[in-house]
């Protein structure tokens, strides 16, 4: 808990954070999205995963990237590409955010039409 509360203040490295933390997730996120939409196969354990692990990486993205945005805040800014490097950093949690908030909305969309189908043709 200590560990998630220094992410979230931004007191650890940005790159920790953006490259052991931001990357994965979003490779991750990336690859488990690509299998939904391509995945012809009909084993219900194996897209139940794959959907359960893109929703986790889907509301854990936003998190991430503020650890990222306040990481950024904090870095250090002794030369001038350290500031290109921090506000790379902020555009790219800001982009992230959005498209995992995009990500909210259909997965809020796919339940709706879900739980639908369930009712009507259950």
């Amino acid at each position: 808990m200590k560990s998630l509360a220094k992410l979230a203040a931004g007191e650890v490295a940005l790159w920790r954070v953006f490259w052991l933390i931001g990357t994965p997730l979003t490779l991750i996120w990336l690859v488990t999205g690509a299998a939904m939409l391509f995945w012809s196969g009909s084993d219900l354990f194996f897209v139940g995963f794959i959907i359960a692990v893109f929703t986790l990486a889907t509301l854990a993205i936003p998190f991430v990237a503020w650890a990222i945005w306040r990481s950024a805040s904090n870095y250090p800014r002794k030369v001038w590409w350290h500031t290109a490097l921090a506000w790379g950093a902020k555009a790219s949690a800001i982009f992230w955010t959005l498209v995992a908030l995009g990500s909210i909305v259909g997965l809020v969309y796919l339940g709706y039409q879900f739980v639908e189908a369930l009712l009507l043709y259950a």
